[in-house]
This record gives structure tokens, C-alpha cells and sequence, in this order.
């Protein structure tokens, strides 16, 4: 320290000092940057940070925030400090970035006066683009004392802030006395409420606390409790829905190595950029209501429940459990029920539509509804709902419901109901697994029957399968039939490609003068699998025209098509690794038949992007997919080609031995259809102009400003930081940003 500060700090007091070295002390580093950590309520995670200025002084030693926040503002200097702080964060995020840490989010604190005194938007965005960090790792804390002194300034730093990319949050809320009015008239991202209101922790705090996190989801405002200190705090924040925590339960504010190293010793994980929002959605769901409600993640593998309020517990359990023995009890047990929700949860994810199942557990009838809430990488947030219908009060609806459903899981996988008057379907159980048609089609009976035929029914089971489900006819068949329902069975695709015989039965609801029908389905009995696989053709040779009669000349075409057609065939088994293929198909890849068989493409090494064709291959011999006109590109003889291709299984007895396609090349098609827009003129990534195109373009556009005076302007955009797109949320987001997606 200098020699004359010093001595003018033994003879003023700690206002006056800090005053008068403002500046010295933030330019030799005597006010420091701590940082205070803000977890996700949800999962436990470190999600962000709050940002505050200690001066750590050479000759008085520590000074709180209070000893500097009046000083300062009393002489109109506190915007130095606040624009120190942030030049501070924003330095030490980018430090962490560059140097491959993991990095949070971080809120910075200001006062009224920093607006008066500068541009602090300004500020703002020249330590970011200095320091060459995502504007989503800052966020903008202001308190409802600033509004009220200055609402008309205060509503344009909140606009321009937030139009700039910035979250605002609202700090102290509740503090004053017009927060519902500035709830109303301004926008804010976030509300901090301090938890020294539930300091008493009486049932009066609690409720209003309830009442005000759940208002502000009901208008797209998250929550954080700043002060939480306590277990207690922790569980009844959770518990009625709160997003975010912050206090001495996780930890003071300290400096940022220490700060990270609490973290770690702590056992905090620290939540990723590339799942903010993800778990931010699920955040925003989980709040106090007397519904049922709970928030699941699915891997794909295994479930791990995130959120479940009270009321869905006395639904589904008979005692307390953490949300790990709740996990163990319902999703890591040998229960037949597991398979159930594991087809529920496929459901909810393949419609992403709220789904509705009914099954029966323990002797009770429950109906589950769900919807897929955020999904990134293969994990899904699904919010559900839970009614045991077995202990409804409304017993007519209990007894309704029971008549259709009790036990019915037990025997059928799907059960749908259908009313020919109105033309429309409701499933039951196993909903739409075999219909892709959204909820909300009206007189959709008939359309869900096409895209089921469509999309599931073997080829040779289609005409059979319109006859049974005939409309026109269902009634008097019914009737006619000594049993009371019709049946039959069906060759049905099912998730893995393969097609399986199921048995269809369709019987009249009594007391709906044949209006409404139960139409169920369920696998043949196992004794009936081997007599049914020995006649599984999923198609009708005699459809096509191959009938045994001419077996000698199908055999023959196929041999002229193999050795003659320009159509470059190829046939491969179960493992993707070649059986044959055409000889145009060796004449353009210049190989010989011996070269090719028993390897796959990858070992051939002919293919630049290997890995997507071996993924589309995998999905036609492990879903049945079929693929038209895939796109890639090839390398022959040293020259790139782009081409396309066909795949398609090949099947025996309904199982999938195989598959067949064909490739065309793009560059040879391309050359007399000449179309306007095509591959070679494409960027691969993009999907939009690559360089030759635009030069075309542009000299079209030359031509016609030379020529007709027509304008025109080129606008070149370059975002040296396009990598972080890739290294925060992986290829596909690249891409998908690439797209304007």
C-alpha cells in the first residue's frame, strides 16, 4: 500500500477511506469477486452462482458490503465497483472456458445509480465480447426498491437488457410493497425471494410461500430462495416446487477456487450448459397442487423419479420413501409392471402427445396420464399423473370404468373402444401402439384403420384385415357369431422390425345397441407360434405374379436382372455383410464379387460417412425400417460420388433374415435431369448454397443489376465462435442451428 493511503487511513473513517480509494483498491486487487452457489432444486446439481464484492484492505482488513455499498453510492461511485464486478465474472468465466473447466451461470448485482452514472448495458457487453463468453452465463439482478425510486428508467434497463440476450431477475421480492404491481407491469426471468420470511417456518409463511412460487409459474417467472440454511427449508422448498436454492446449507460466498472446491468436496455435481434448459423445463413443472403429480427421467434403461408431490404418493404407496426407495420400489423391482411402463413410456416419447393408460395394480384400477416434458440425448422428462379409480369416490365412474377394464391388462396388450356412430376411437390400454394418428383428428375411426394397415399389417394380412374391421358389417357379424365377438389373427410389425401373429377379437358393449365396440389385442397362445411361423409370408407371392407354376422363369428374370439391369442391386445378411449384388453394381464400384463377399462397408472402406449408413442399416434389421433415397457419398477410384440408396428387409417366416437395396448415382442422374436444385450445389452441413451455387447466384444478380437496375446486397455473417455450439450440445445442435432450427 502506498505510504501516504496509508496514513490518510489512520486519520478518516472507513465511508470516507473507501470513498477516496475506490480506485486504488480496484486497481491493486484489494476488492475481490466471491461467489456464492445457486443449486438446481430439481437434482441437486450447481446450476449458477451469485456474484459479490468483498475489499480485502491492507491496513483495515476484511470490509463487508455493507461498510461499501452506502459510501459509494452516497458519492456516485458505486458504478465502479459494479463494472469492476463484472469485468471480474466475466474474466473468470472465460478463464474456466478456455481452459476446459466447467463453467456456471452468474448473476451480478446493481444499483439504480449505475444507470444514472454510465451506459451499464454497454459495460455489460464489452466485458463479454472482451472476454468472449455466451451471454447466458450473465444474469442481471435488480431489486423492486430501484423500480419503485425510477420506474421509467428501470423499465428501459430491464427491456434492453433483456432484448440483448440477459436474464433479469428480480431480487428481494417481497420486500417491499407494490412487488404484485411490478409482477404485473414489468417481465422478469427469475424472483430471489429471501428466505428470512420463513425464518418462524408457521403454517402462514408456509402458505404464502406456496402461493407466491406457484403464481409466478403461472406466469412464466422461475423461483429461487435465497437464505435457505436448513434440511427443513430444503425439503418444504422441494416439496412445493421452488427451481432453484441458494444459502448457507450449500455454502458462504467464496473465491472462486475455493468456491469450486467446496463444490467438489461437497459432491455437487455441476449441471452442463447443454442441460440447462432441459432440467429448467422439468423445474418449471414440479409445484405445489393437489394433483398427482410427478416428474420422471428416462434413459431409455432405467427411470429415475425427479419430483413427486404428496398427493401422487398416497396414490401409488402406503409409507414414506426418498425419491431413491420410491425409485427402488416401483422401477428396480421384477414386477411384470415394469414392461408396462417401459411400453407407456416408449408411447408418451414416440406421440410426444399427453397419453392416457389404465392397468390394474395390487387389485386397484389406475389411470395413468403422461406427457413428455424435454428430451436431449437419448433421456427424457416425462410429467405424469396418477388416479386409483379403485378408491374414487364418483363410484359410478369407479364402476363404469371397472366394468371395461378390471383385469383386462392381464389378458390383452391393447384394448381400444370404438364408436361406428361417431367414427371415432379411444384406446384403453397399450395406447396407440399400433396408430400414429394425432389426438386431435375428428371422425378419425376409419383413418386410424388405413394408417395401422399402413404401417403395421404384413402386406399379406391387409385385404383380411379391412374385411374384419369392416364398419358396414360389424354388426351383423357380431350377432351372427354363436360366441358373442369375432376374431382373427394378423401378421403385426412390431418396435424391432420383425412380424409377430397377434389375435384380434371384436365384441359389442352391452346396452350400445351395437353403436360402440371393444376391439382388443393380444399375442396367439405359445403352442399356436410354431403351426403359425410355418405359413408367415408377411407378403403374397401371387400378388406380384410369382406363382410356383413359374417358378423356372422367375428364376430366370432374376438372374437377367442380376446380370443386365443398370439397377445396381446388392443383398446382404443379418450381420451386413454382403451375399451378392448386380453387375452394374461391381461395375460402379469397380470391384469384383470375390472382393465383397462376407465383409461389410466399413471394411471396404468406400463409403465417407460410414457411420450413417451402418446406423440406417442397423434400424432395417433391427426395426424393419424402410429407407428411400438416402443420402451420401462414396469414393471410387479416387473420385468422390454422390449417390443415394434403397434398403429394405428381407424377410423369412416374419422374422428379419436380412436386407436388399440399390444405389443410384446422384452426379450420373443429375446430369441430364439437370435440376435446379441438387446436391452437388449444396453444402453437406448446411443444406444451403455452397460456394459454387452462390457465385452463381450472385452473378445473376449482377446481371440483372446491370442490365434491369434491379438492387441487391450480399451480407456475409461470420461467427468465430461457432465451436461452442459443438462443444457445449454436440453435432446434431450444430447442425441443427446450421438449419435455423
Amino acid at each position: 500500500m502506498d505510504e501516504a493511503v496509508s496514513r490518510a487511513a489512520n486519520h478518516i473513517g472507513i465511508a470516507e477511506y473507501v470513498a477516496e480509494n475506490i480506485d486504488v483498491a480496484i486497481e491493486k486487487g484489494w476488492v475481490k469477486v466471491y461467489y456464492q452457489p445457486v443449486i438446481r432444486t430439481l437434482t441437486g446439481q450447481l446450476c449458477g452462482a451469485e456474484s459479490l464484492a468483498r475489499w480485502i484492505d491492507p491496513v483495515h482488513g476484511f470490509l463487508s458490503p455493507d461498510k461499501l455499498i452506502g459510501p459509494l453510492e452516497d458519492t456516485n461511485q458505486i458504478y465502479k465497483l459494479d463494472s469492476y464486478i463484472v469485468e471480474k465474472v466475466c474474466s473468470d468465466i472465460s478463464e474456466r472456458i478456455n481452459n476446459g473447466l466447467e463453467a456456471v451461470p452468474v448473476s451480478v448485482n446493481f444499483s439504480k445509480l449505475d444507470f444514472e452514472a454510465t451506459d451499464m448495458l454497454k459495460v455489460v457487453e464489452d466485458a463479454v465480447e472482451k472476454y468472449n463468453i455466451p451471454r447466458d452465463y450473465i444474469h442481471v439482478e435488480i431489486t423492486e426498491s430501484m423500480i419503485v425510486s425510477d420506474s421509467d428508467l428501470m423499465e428501459r434497463v430491464i427491456e434492453s437488457f433483456r432484448n440483448a440476450g440477459f436474464e433479469v431477475w428480480m431480487d428481494d421480492f417481497g420486500s417491499g410493497y407494490s412487488s404484485l404491481n411490478l409482477l404485473k407491469d414489468y417481465q422478469f426471468d427469475t424472483l430471489k425471494m429471501d428466505m428470512e420470511f420463513l425464518k418462524s417456518f408457521t403454517d402462514k409463511s408456509k402458505a404464502i410461500m406456496t402461493a407466491a412460487i406457484t403464481m409466478s409459474k403461472n406466469i412464466g417467472i422461475m423461483t429461487l430462495a435465497e437464505g435457505v440454511e436448513t434440511p427443513e427449508q430444503v425439503e418444504f422448498l422441494y416439496s412445493i416446487g421452488c427451481g432453484k436454492l441458494q444459502g448457507y446449507y450449500y455454502g458462504k460466498a467464496m473465491p472462486l477456487e475455493e468456491f469450486f472446491a467446496h463444490i467438489e468436496e461437497m459432491g455437487i455435481k455441476i449441471e452442463p450448459r447443454k442441460w440447462r434448459h432441459y432440467y429448467q423445463t422439468g423445474s418449471f413443472c414440479a409445484r405445489a397442487t393437489e394433483e398427482p403429480l410427478e416428474i420422471v427421467e428416462d434413459d431409455g434403461k432405467e427411470f429415475r423419479t425427479l419430483f413427486m408431490n404428496k398427493a401422487y404418493k398416497r396414490q401409488v404407496l402406503t409409507g414414506e420413501y426418498s425419491l431413491e426407495g420410491i425409485d427402488r420400489l416401483i422401477y428396480k423391482t421384477k414386477s411384470p409392471l415394469l414392461k408396462k411402463y417401459r411400453e407407456y413410456a416408449d408411447t408418451i416419447e414416440t406421440t410426444k402427445n399427453q397419453e392416457t393408460f389404465y392397468y390394474t395394480y395390487d387389485g386397484n384400477i389406475l389411470c395413468f396420464q403422461g406427457e413428455e416434458l424435454a428430451e436431449i440425448d437419448g433421456k427424457h422428462l416425462i410429467k405424469g399423473s396418477i388416479r386409483n379409480i379403485s378408491i374414487d369416490n364418483d363410484f359410478r365412474t369407479q364402476n363404469a370404468v371397472g366394468n371395461k377394464l378390471r383385469e383386462l391388462n392381464h389378458l390383452f396388450e391393447t384394448v381400444m373402444i370404438i364408436n361406428i356412430e361417431r367414427h371415432t376411437i379411444f384406446p384403453l390400454l397399450g395406447k396407440r401402439k399400433y396408430i400414429n394418428v394425432p389426438d386431435n383428428i375428428e371422425n378419425m375411426l376409419q383413418e386410424h384403420l388405413d394408417r395401422m394397415v399402413a404401417d403395421f399389417i404384413a402386406d399379406a394380412d391387409k385385404q383380411k384385415f379391412y374385411d374384419f374391421t369392416d364398419i358396414s358389417t360389424l354388426k351383423s357379424r357380431v350377432e351372427a357369431s354363436d360366441k358373442g365377438y369375432i376374431e382373427n389373427i394378423f401378421r403385426i410389425k412390431q418396435p424391432d422390425g420383425n412380424y409377430r401373429w397377434k389375435e384380434m377379437s371384436i365384441m359389442m358393449i352391452p346396452g350400445s345397441s351395437g353403436k360402440e365396440y371393444l376391439v382388443c389385442g393380444k399375442a396367439t397362445a405359445d403352442d399356436a407360434q410354431p403351426f403359425l411361423t410355418s405359413n408367415n409370408r408377411v407378403h403374397n407371392p401371387e400378388d406380384y405374379g410369382l406363382t410356383n407354376e413359374n417358378a423356372v422363369i422367375q428364376s430366370k428374370m432374376w438372374e437377367s436382372i442380376v446380370a443386365a439391369s443398370s439397377v445396381k442391386f446388392f443383398w446382404k445378411d443379418k450381420n451386413r455383410r454382403f451375399l451378392g449384388c448386380s453387375r452394374a453394381f461391381l461395375d460402379f464400384f469397380n470391384v469384383k464379387l470375390e472382393d465383397i463377399l462376407g465383409k461389410n462397408d466399413e471394411e471396404m472402406g468406400w463409403l465417407i460417412d460410414q457411420k450413417a449408413f451402418e446406423e440406417g442399416e442397423l434400424e432395417v434389421l433391427n426395426k424393419g425400417k424402410n429407407i428411400v433415397r438416402a443420402p451420401g457419398q462414396c469414393i471410387i477410384n479416387g473420385i468422390v460420388h454422390n449417390i443415394v440408396s434403397d434398403k429394405r428387409p428381407v424377410y423369412e417366416n416374419g422374422q428379419i433374415i436380412g436386407l436388399m437395396g440399390h444405389v443410384t448415382d446422384v452426379d450420373e442422374e443429375l446430369s441430364y435431369l439437370d435440376k435446379l436444385y441438387n446436391e452437388r450445389r449444396l453444402d453437406p452441413v448446411t443444406g444451403l448454397m455452397n460456394v459454387s451455387a452462390l457465385a452463381e447466384v450472385t452473378r445473376s444478380y449482377a446481371h440483372n443489376y446491370a442490365t434491369k437496375g434491379i438492387n441487391y446486397a450480399l451480407i456475409i455473417l461470420r461467427n468465430e465462435n461457432h465451436h461452442r455450439i459443438v462443444d457445449d450440445y454436440g453435432e446434431v445442435y450444430r447442425i441443427r442451428f446450421c438449419h435455423g432450427n
